[in-house]
């Protein structure tokens, strides 16, 4: 219940929220997209926009969790490699905290669509946590 808490908190949550399920213990989340993500129509695949905010939100949420907050810190940088295209089908994805700063948390996120050995992107995500 605490995870559905600070994903409310996000800006994304308003478009990407019912289509976000996540585990009990946030280690898993999976992006159930509907027609509205697919960024080209021709292969409709999804916008990588869209699959970016979802990565986002999940190390947030992770990192928010693990510091015991109430809001996602604020990122600083992010970069994502997209390593295949993503089809219109659910996109799972496991967030790791790497590191806990005094100022700069450090997250990293896989994510896939048919199986955990075909990564279809990839992110590492560093957010300002003055807070911690």
């Amino acid at each position: 219940m605490r995870t559905a808490v600070i994903v409310a908190t996000s800006g994304f949550s308003s478009k990407l929220g019912k289509m976000i399920d996540v585990t009990e213990e946030g280690t898993l989340w999976t992006l159930s997209p509907t027609s509205d993500l697919i960024g080209n129509p021709v292969v409709r695949a999804l916008h990588g926009g869209a699959v970016t905010a979802f990565l986002e939100l999940a190390c947030g949420v992770v990192l928010a969790r693990q510091l015991d907050h109430d809001s996602i810190p604020r990122l600083i940088s992010m970069n994502v490699q997209f390593l295949a295209s993503m089809r219109l089908a659910p996109v799972i994805a496991r967030p790791q905290v790497r590191r806990i700063g005094r100022r700069v948390a450090v997250a990293q996120i896989e994510a896939w669509q048919d199986s955990p050995d075909t990564v279809v992107c990839a992110a590492q995500c560093e957010f300002l946590c003055e807070f911690a």
